[in-house]
Parts: structure tokens; C-alpha cells; sequence
């Protein structure tokens, strides 16, 4: 299968790539929605300064704070990555098929979006159906997690990994549960979780988010 050839880290270009254009994004639906900086980021629980450098892509966001501004703002996970949010605005013109402006095309695949602590997001796919399912290679460094403060990150639909190297460790509502090469687990996205790596060597996993 394509998932089993070993993909490199991602260098200091590769892994920022996404995170200027997902700033803007988070900009255009926070301005869309009518919601000043400091409100936002009193809502999500950062600072206004954060929320700032975020938007500028100067910043990275935790996973757990990424997941409560799509909250906020109404969006899917697939609308903060680039994949929906241009498409569901095409004008009328452009739904009858005509050509789509160059805002309108996702990052390629290839580009990783660098979090907070150590944890890495990479896109499998380019297209995205109608179902709202997120296909992500996701690495995590040693010491690396997803809600760094101890905030467990809730979410829309459910989440289905299974590990390609390494052991994940996994708090459900408050529960720990180790993951190990080779070993796949689901759960509900509505249930407060993290993801840590707590071992000394790089972990690599394959997600389906749906919602």
C-alpha cells in the first residue's frame, strides 16, 4: 500500500508550510463571522497576542487549540486545512463547472502543518469527498502532545489511527492507553483525549478524522 513506503521528517520549509495559509483561513471565518481577535481568542482560551502571530503564521497552535477554534467558528477540520472552506464559496459560475481561481486549490498533499509540542500533520489526499473525513499522516517528536496544559482536545465525529512506528500513548477522559506499531484504536471525538509520545523515539501514525 501506498502508506507503507517510509516518508522523511518534514525540514523547517516543508513543516510551515501549511501554517501561513492556515492562518488566513482563520482570519477570513473569524472576520466572516464577525468576531473581533481578542473575542476569539477569550472564547479559544489564548491570548489575543497568540491569536495574532497565529493568523500570521508566526505562531503554532496545540492540536487542542486548533480543534477549538474550528469549534468557534463553525468549521471541519477539512475547512481550517484548506480543503472545503473555497469550495462550498465557489460563485455560481464556478459550481456550473468553469474554471476555479487559484484560491480556490488546497495545499498540495505533500505539505506538513507543524503544531505546537512536537506533533506534525501531513494531508494524504488532495480531494475530499463529501463524507468530511480527513485522511493525515501525523508524527510526533519525543515528548510531543496534543494538548499541551493538560486540556484534553474535544471534537466533531470520531477519530481512527492506527500506528505505523513507535508506541502513542492515549488518555480517554482521563483513562491512559499505549498504542504500539502496528496496533489501531477508535474513539469518539466528543470524549476529552490526548495524544503523547513519551518514548525517545519518533512516532508515526495514520488517522481518519471524521465529522
Amino acid at each position: 500500500m501506498a502508506v507503507s513506503r517510509r516518508v522523511g521528517r518534514a525540514g523547517p520549509s516543508g513543516m510551515n508550510g501549511m501554517n501561513v495559509p492556515l492562518g488566513q483561513t482563520v482570519r477570513m471565518e473569524r472576520e466572516r463571522a464577525g468576531l473581533s481577535m481578542r473575542e476569539l481568542a477569550r472564547r479559544v482560551g489564548v491570548s489575543a497576542s497568540f491569536l495574532s502571530q497565529f493568523e500570521l503564521g508566526q505562531s503554532q497552535a496545540a492540536v487542542s487549540t486548533l480543534f477549538a477554534i474550528a469549534s468557534e467558528l463553525n468549521l471541519s477540520l477539512d475547512d481550517l486545512l484548506g480543503h472545503s472552506v473555497s469550495r462550498a464559496k465557489e460563485s455560481p459560475a464556478e459550481q456550473g463547472g468553469g474554471q476555479r481561481g487559484k484560491a480556490a486549490s488546497p495545499p498540495p498533499a505533500s505539505e506538513y502543518l507543524a503544531l505546537q509540542t512536537g506533533v506534525r500533520w501531513r494531508r494524504l489526499t488532495d480531494e475530499v469527498g463529501d463524507d468530511h473525513v480527513d485522511f493525515l499522516l501525523t508524527e510526533y517528536e519525543p515528548g510531543a502532545d496534543s494538548a499541551p496544559n493538560n486540556q484534553p482536545q474535544q471534537h466533531k465525529g470520531n477519530d481512527y489511527g492506527y500506528v505505523l512506528e513507535g508506541t502513542l500513548t492515549i488518555v480517554i477522559n482521563g483513562r491512559r492507553r499505549q498504542v504500539k506499531e502496528g496496533e489501531a484504536i477508535a474513539m469518539r471525538g466528543d470524549v476529552p483525549h490526548r495524544l503523547l509520545n513519551e518514548t525517545d523515539q519518533l512516532v508515526r501514525a495514520i488517522w481518519f478524522v471524521t465529522g
